[in-house]
């Protein structure tokens, strides 16, 4: 081989070995999106005799996958955070004692810059065994005992490992339930054993009822709820919450799964199974969520405002929340 054909020759090792290593890179990274939230709530038919307004709001989780930046809250109401104990979702907080103050606020607006990124298994060192033991117990509509255990050891008997049996339970649910929401007495209420007698729901379904089956098995899962955005589309209106489950084992960490996505696109059933795309963004964590002073606490999940005027609960709102892409910022 003469000189010039063997430095093309290493030339041409070099370029293919640098796409190799970038495709890798780039497979490593994942995908992402940064884009900005605005949530507006319109009051309506406020009363003249206001005397206390209390407002509760979900903030964004901040973690190894979303970041969030830019706070803005726009209204005369002062806000404050707190934070629920059991899960440490922090939650933004409104109260107005002054009788005009309250009938000022006719709308609260916050706006929030999202980074997002997708999410795979990730181990972490530092287990908290405290929060990690909340998410082996039942909650008050997701059962781990009874039928539930009977159910998931023998859906699993002839699996060795935690991550065969709950890919068992994944493949099931995906089998055995159907996507509706036809009936809002049973779809959308995260009651597993509903979910289980009727075999349909939604998001909200499919996972407490895998929660409920994995949990059984002594494997911790909890359950994250959110909103998901089009994907390709750059900004429009989020008209439902959308959530999904991480379970966890010991050598691989929080595991993320998507039931009721990948019972909707067949040809993704895999890739759910241990990763959730970045169309999202992640609100709260749990189930019973208890709002500091609330009179009607625990809620089943939160997601969306919740309000108490003079003392009661006030439905009387409009909630518009939108998204807006803003490109690939690195600094956010």
């Amino acid at each position: 081989m003469d000189k010039r054909r063997y430095i093309f020759y290493l030339f041409f090792i070099f370029v293919i070995a640098s796409l190799i290593i970038n495709s890798l890179s780039m497979a490593s990274l994942g995908g992402e999106r940064v884009f900005i939230i605005e949530e507006k709530i319109q009051f309506k038919g406020l009363t003249n005799n206001i005397t206390n307004l209390r407002i509760w709001l979900p903030y964004p989780a901040n973690d190894d996958w979303q970041v969030v930046n830019d706070f803005v809250l726009s209204g005369p109401l002062k806000n404050s955070f707190l934070v629920d104990k059991e899960y440490g979702n922090r939650i933004i907080y409104l109260e107005a004692k002054d009788k005009q103050l309250a009938q000022d606020a006719s709308s609260v607006i916050l706006n929030f810059k999202i980074k997002r990124r997708e999410s795979k298994a990730y181990l972490n060192s530092a287990v908290n065994y405290k929060v990690m033991s909340r998410f082996l117990k039942a909650d008050r509509l997701v059962p781990v005992n009874g039928y539930m255990k009977k159910l998931a050891k023998d859906l699993t008997k002839d699996k060795a490992s935690g991550l065969e049996k709950v890919r068992v339970i994944y493949d099931y649910l995906i089998d055995t339930l159907d996507y509706s929401k036809d009936n809002p007495e049973i779809c959308g209420i995260g009651d597993s054993y509903l979910t289980l007698k009727h075999k349909k729901g939604i998001c909200t379904d499919y996972h407490s009822l895998f929660i409920s089956l994995v949990r059984s098995l002594g494997i911790p899962a909890k359950f994250e709820i959110g909103f998901r955005l089009p994907e390709g589309i750059p900004e429009g209106r989020l008209n439902g919450y959308h959530c999904w489950a991480k379970f966890y084992l010991k050598d691989k960490g929080w595991i993320p799964v998507d039931i009721s996505e990948a019972d909707k696109h067949p040809e993704r059933r895999d890739y759910f199974f241990g990763h959730i795309d970045e169309n999202r963004v992640h609100f709260t964590t749990g189930r019973d969520i208890r709002l500091k002073y609330a009179k009607a606490s625990p809620f089943n999940f939160f997601i969306y405002p919740y309000i108490e005027l003079n003392g009661r609960q006030f439905k009387d709102m409009d909630i518009e929340i939108t998204y807006k892409e803003v490109g690939d910022e690195k600094n956010i």
